[in-house]
């Protein structure tokens, strides 16, 4: 299980670094969504043995959204310093990543958002259909 979702981790930090955009875009974050929602599902498979409706959902808000914060920084953080950097043919002054981040924050709170919707009803819906299966 860890195996799993470490290497599904990597897969998508390299993902995220291969699309060059200036912040969490619309590609990137269909990325995040497809990962978060794998991972929700293989972490409350692996751990919700008393199958309680209200862990999964638990679990797939805190994950939906404190793992979009952190992947999406990483990808702002590995997006500025690997594609972004200043040349000094810009016209105005180059934005720092502090500056950066500030600039998107509006924005990330929205994809936060829409990522653990798109990861609670994911993950809700995988596994009550696994519940019917399984009896």
């Amino acid at each position: 299980m860890k195996k799993v979702i470490g290497f599904l981790a990597a897969f998508t930090l390299i993902m995220l670094v291969i699309t060059k955009s200036l912040y969490v875009e619309w590609t990137e974050l269909f990325i995040i969504i497809v990962s978060l929602s794998i991972s929700s599902i293989a972490f409350n498979v692996y751990f919700n043995h008393q199958k309680k409706y209200n862990s999964v959902v638990i679990s797939s808000t805190i994950m939906g959204f404190s793992l979009f914060w952190i992947l999406a920084l990483m990808d702002l953080a590995a997006d500025h310093f690997i594609y972004f950097l200043p040349t000094g043919n810009e016209d105005g002054k180059a934005l720092l990543l502090t500056e950066k981040i500030q600039e998107y924050s509006d924005d990330l709170f929205i994809g936060s958002v829409i990522s653990t919707l798109t990861v609670l009803i994911i993950s809700s819906i995988v596994l009550r259909l696994k519940s019917r299966l399984v009896r």
